[in-house]
């Protein structure tokens, strides 16, 4: 049996996303989770089409990009083949919202992408017209398969890429998972292409047959080449493997790191809005703290209307060994204001990490003055303990901040 064949082949894939709105630094601990699968969940096979958004929306300078989005079905790489051949000279990044699908068409995506240097994600690109708060939609899904360029707009909230979706990530040149995105694992297992929908349907079976089990066998040691083909350290496959195939583990900030998917030290998101359950603007940023091991902590601003008239501020981050901070002040353009800590003990966050979460009221009119200039900064001054240490200042971007609060803002009474 073959990567790629048509009918049994081997898939890595899971069902439905996540809630609108979940994230590392928001989540409680959470186990390994089922993933069931329902006829609305079902993810139609990925789409490739390019996406334009407002100046910076894929980076510094980057304004367009390509978007992959559904389920890696076996025709996926050819589809991308032909979709690469007819951009041309044009180079791109690719950034994935994916459930997972077929192993050995994410690996020859993963294969292709290496070969031509691409930059690859993980983000949801939502086109103008669709409605954000929906992960499927009949209308939106057409229009992504109509070979035009669409404008849209590209989320690291409510986002994701898992099981072979990573092995098509792993693949590229540079990859971004930048703050706010997630990724999924669990062990590969056969599966059955549905020859009239294209579904892909996993086969459980309580006891595999001796030819199940080689097969899958021979799957996972190709599997474990390819990832050490492209650099990648051997935990991502271990982290995989211990995970039955009919559940899904998001994998921390720190074993992104250090298996070397993404190791910048620092990255943030845009300022985006996010339409469910609630109306609010968010934004992500991950540092690396410490020096051998690094830990890599994710911070969470998220701003919502209040009926006071002031804008609630809510400062979610987990926290690093050495964190030592008594408050941290906001400045901006115009202003500033103090986000004091919080009483009591830390709460555990996702992956058993201690997070704290920390409140305060500001007029909207702070942030739509920070809107106009480029940074803000966070000066985050030590306990009475250490005392000793100079304040930490962080400067985080406003890109995306102007249009997000100017949205915000039509929602608050």
């Amino acid at each position: 049996m073959g990567w790629g064949a048509v009918g049994l082949i081997l898939i890595a894939a899971v069902g439905a996303c996540p809630a609108a709105g979940h994230a590392q630094t928001r989540s409680p601990a959470e186990p390994a989770k089922p993933a069931p699968q329902k006829e609305t969940d079902y993810t139609p096979p990925i789409a490739f089409f390019v996406a334009n958004g407002e100046a910076g929306s894929c980076g510094p300078g980057c304004s367009e990009w390509i978007a992959a989005d559904g389920t890696i079905d076996t025709a996926a790489p050819a589809r991308l083949r032909a979709f690469l051949a007819k951009l041309g000279r044009r180079s791109l990044p690719i950034y994935f919202q994916s459930p997972g699908g077929s192993v050995g068409g994410a690996i020859e995506i993963g294969r292709m992408m290496r070969a031509r240097g691409i930059t690859a994600g993980v983000a949801r690109t939502i086109p103008q017209g669709c409605d954000p708060r929906l992960d499927r939609e009949a209308a939106c899904d057409a229009l992504k398969r109509t070979g035009r360029e669409l404008p849209a707009e590209l989320r690291t909230v409510h986002t994701l890429c898992n099981s072979s979706c990573v092995y098509a990530l792993i693949g590229a040149k540079v990859r971004e998972v930048t703050a706010g995105a997630r990724i999924g694992v669990h062990a590969i297992a056969l599966g059955m292409v549905d020859a009239s929908s294209g579904q892909i349907k996993p086969i459980i079976k309580e006891t595999p047959s001796r030819t199940d089990g080689s097969n899958l066998k021979r799957a996972n040691e190709q599997l474990a080449q390819y990832i050490a083909e492209m650099g990648i350290d051997r935990g991502l496959f271990d982290a995989a493997a211990e995970i039955r195939h009919e559940r899904v583990r998001y994998i921390s900030r720190d074993e992104i790191a250090r298996f070397g998917i993404d190791r910048r030290e620092f990255h943030e998101s845009r300022w985006v809005v996010d339409e469910g359950p609630r109306f609010v603007v968010v934004k992500f940023a991950t540092q690396a703290h410490g020096s051998d091991p690094k830990q890599y902590r994710t911070t969470k601003i998220q701003l919502t209307c209040s009926r006071s008239g002031p804008l609630g501020v809510l400062f979610s981050r987990e926290l690093a060994a050495t964190d030592t901070v008594a408050s941290i002040a906001v400045t901006a353009r115009g202003g500033d204001f103090v986000l004091p800590p919080r009483r009591g003990k830390p709460i555990l966050g996702y992956n058993d990490v201690e997070m704290e979460d920390r409140f305060a009221r500001v007029p909207i009119a702070f942030f739509e003055e920070a809107a106009t200039g480029e940074t803000l900064e966070l000066t985050e001054a030590p306990d009475l303990s250490a005392l000793d240490k100079p304040p930490r200042r962080i400067r985080l971007s406003t890109a995306g901040l102007a249009s997000a609060i100017r949205a915000l803002a039509q929602r608050c009474p």
